[in-house]
Parts: structure tokens; C-alpha cells; sequence
């Protein structure tokens, strides 16, 4: 695969490295974010959401996390990488205290919710679990020299765990691996289409098709280790948020927190919807969708990605003139439309892929109560909504 570099001396050349992206991972960091230490005043959160898995097991989760010591994060002074270990930590014991009992609780106690809360506000992000911590810091590489992928990473933080947890999770880390060639292939892009090289641009393009066949490859494999009932009954319960979910209709007050008044607060569960792979490539591709309460959801999950990486999205979409640029050379140059519709197609497929996971592992499974099977984890009407994604791609093939 052809490595993409930038030409020094580029004018207003988009560099990955202002946000946060890798071409060798990625939205994913280039180290193993799970390894991170944290300051000695986090040990007792730290070491009870490592237990997570075996305090799930008694049914009486509430009470050991009420009895955790509250930190004072102010006093802290943590790094990047430091503040999204923290965020996951707090992220897992919230949603642990909120599902981990038969009926689900309404009110996060102050222990969990102050930290939790100033920590999503020096970060960036709600005070929720969302796909960054499950997944995109969620691994350790057991051998940094070799790739981010299954069979060399491992999950760092379960709630029941498992096989089927963990694969469910590794299948979405290797995704985030292998669209890094996708993403370094942006800024090559719009180089070739600043200087007007058809070349340049079918280079670039080309990769990102090796980039998406892969992608597709490692996500077919999802079954291989992730059942659909054990997904649906071990693994989906616990990553609802509290908005749109029938189990808390007024959403979650979170004590002591000022800034929200002992009021409830709604926030989205984890979702793949807030991974930045798909949103970079609409927008880098043109992939539009229509201005309804689907589009509104969409841009809502931004809010719940790393802000740089939403930057990210914001400014490929800003940037990108590609659909416009092929329309314009595809008569001299037909390769050009070949690989723009081929990359399409393959996202499309991937659309198809995740809708047909979403009716096997989700939508037909028994409904249980705080589980429900027609709302996704997002607080979605999911099934209508993916099949809306898949249509609307499908409708971007050039003719």
C-alpha cells in the first residue's frame, strides 16, 4: 500500500497531526492508551473498575461504588492521555451503578458524579460512556512493534467480560486500525486536487478502496466469537445512555454537580455512530443525507467524539471537493469515477453489513425489559435509521 506524505511546503495543507489522527493508527493512538498511570489518588476507582466483572457478578454493585472515596480532580494535574483514562474509569463505574441491578437508578451519587462531570468538562465530552472509552482507548498491544489488531491487543476494561465482550470490542479497534490508510490518504487528496492531478488523486483514492476492503474483511468477522444472544443479554445492556430510553424517560440527575441543579440530564449511549470513520468519509466523499431527525442524530453523535476528531470531520467536509472534481474528469480520466464508486460501494457495503448484524444480534432477539430491541443504544430507532445510512449511500454512485 502506498504511503501518503505530505509535500513540504504545502499551502494550508491539512495535517493529521493537529488532530489527533495517525497515519499508522489512526484515530487510534499509536500506544496503548490502557497502559497509562494515574496519580496515586485515583488507585481505589481505578482498582474497583478493574474489578468490575467479579462485583457485576454479586448483584450488588451500588453499594461498593457508593463506598469509593470522592477525588478531588481539581487538585490534579493530569495529561491528555491521563484525563481519557480517568473519563473511562468513571464512564465504566457509572454505567455499572446505573444497570449493573435488576431496576436501574436514577440518581448517580455524588462519589462518581462530581469527578465524572469535571473530568467530561476538561475533556471535551458528556459525562456518559461513549465509543471513545469503550473502544478507542479500551487496548493494550502485547508486542508494540506489531500491528493494532486481533491475535496482538487485548481489552483493558470489561463490565461482565468474557469472550464475546472482548471480541465485540477488538472487532471495532481493528476497524479503527484499519481505516488509517483511508485517513492518511485525505490530505493527498486534496493536495492533487488543489494542483489539479488526476494521479495524485487516483493514488490516494486507491488506497482508501485497500483501506475499506479491509475494514469490510474485519468486520465480517464479528460472529466468529461474538454471539448474537450473548452479545444481546451480556454485553448490549450495559452501554444504554438516558436519553430517548423508555427505562429512564427523564434521564439521570447527577448529585452534587452545580451546573445541572439536582435536574435530570439525557445523554446518548455508546454507539458506533460515534466513531469518526464513516462521518470522515461522507464528508471526504460527499455522502450527503437528507435534513430529518436522522441527519439531527448524526451531527448530535459528533458532540460525543473527541473534540479534535470532530474537528476533523468538520474540516475534511469544509475542505473536500472530490465528488465535484471526479464529476469533472471522469470523461477524460473514467478510472477516476471506477475508483470514486468502488470506494462508495464499499462503504455502502458496510452500511449493509452493520444493518444486517444490527437485526441478527439486536432487533431479533426477545426483548427484555431496559434492553429494548427496537431502540439502539443511542436511543434510536436504529433499524430504520441504518437502513436510511445504506440507501442514501447507495444513491452517491456516479453514473
Amino acid at each position: 500500500m502506498t504511503r501518503i506524505n505530505l509535500e513540504e511546503g504545502s499551502v494550508n495543507a491539512l495535517k493529521l497531526e493537529d488532530y489527533d489522527v495517525s497515519q499508522e493508527s489512526g484515530f487510534l493512538t499509536t500506544h496503548s492508551p490502557a497502559k497509562v498511570q494515574l496519580p496515586e489518588s485515583f488507585w481505589q476507582v481505578q482498582a474497583y473498575a478493574a474489578l468490575l466483572p467479579k462485583y457485576m457478578s454479586t448483584g450488588k454493585i451500588r453499594q461498593g461504588i457508593k463506598n469509593l472515596s470522592e477525588v478531588d480532580v481539581e487538585r490534579e494535574t493530569l495529561d491528555e492521555m491521563q484525563l481519557r483514562r480517568v473519563m473511562q474509569v468513571y464512564s465504566y463505574l457509572t454505567h455499572a451503578y446505573v444497570w449493573g441491578e435488576p431496576t436501574s437508578a436514577k440518581v448517580l451519587p455524588r462519589n462518581i458524579a462530581v469527578p465524572f462531570y469535571r473530568i467530561s468538562q476538561s475533556i471535551g465530552r458528556p459525562p456518559v460512556l461513549s465509543y471513545a472509552s469503550y473502544a478507542l482507548d479500551n487496548w493494550i498491544r502485547f508486542n508494540e512493534t506489531e500491528p493494532i489488531e486481533i491475535g496482538n491487543i487485548m481489552v483493558s476494561q470489561n463490565f461482565m467480560g468474557g469472550l464475546d465482550e472482548d471480541w465485540f470490542i477488538l472487532i471495532h479497534i481493528e476497524i479503527e486500525a484499519k481505516a488509517a490508510p483511508a485517513l492518511a490518504a485525505i490530505p493527498r487528496i486534496l493536495e492533487g486536487i488543489a494542483q489539479d492531478d488526476t494521479s495524485t488523486v487516483i493514488s490516494a483514492l486507491e488506497n482508501i478502496k485497500k483501506a475499506w476492503t479491509n475494514i469490510n474483511t474485519t468486520m465480517s468477522r464479528m460472529p466468529e466469537a461474538c454471539d448474537p444472544y450473548i452479545y444481546y443479554n451480556r454485553v448490549r445492556p450495559y452501554i444504554h445512555g438516558w436519553k430517548n430510553n423508555p427505562a429512564l424517560p427523564e434521564g439521570l440527575i447527577y448529585e452534587g454537580v452545580e451546573a445541572y441543579g439536582e435536574k435530570p440530564q439525557q445523554f446518548r449511549g455508546e454507539t458506533g455512530a460515534q466513531s469518526a470513520i464513516v462521518p470522515t468519509m461522507d464528508s471526504l466523499f460527499k455522502i450527503t443525507h437528507e435534513h430529518d431527525p436522522l441527519w439531527e442524530f448524526l451531527r448530535e453523535m459528533r458532540d460525543y467524539m473527541p473534540p479534535k476528531h470532530c474537528t476533523f470531520v468538520e474540516e475534511v467536509e469544509k475542505r473536500s471537493t472530490l465528488r465535484d472534481f471526479v464529476k469533472n474528469c471522469m470523461d477524460t480520466v473514467p478510472k477516476l469515477k471506477d475508483l470514486y464508486n468502488e470506494c462508495v460501494s464499499l462503504i455502502e457495503n458496510f452500511r449493509t453489513q452493520h444493518l444486517l448484524f444490527a437485526a441478527r444480534y439486536i432487533n431479533q432477539q426477545t426483548a427484555k425489559s431496559n434492553n429494548d430491541t427496537d431502540i439502539g443504544t443511542g436511543g434510536t430507532p436504529f433499524m430504520q435509521y441504518l437502513k436510511k445510512h445504506r440507501d442514501e449511500a447507495a444513491q452517491h454512485l456516479l453514473k
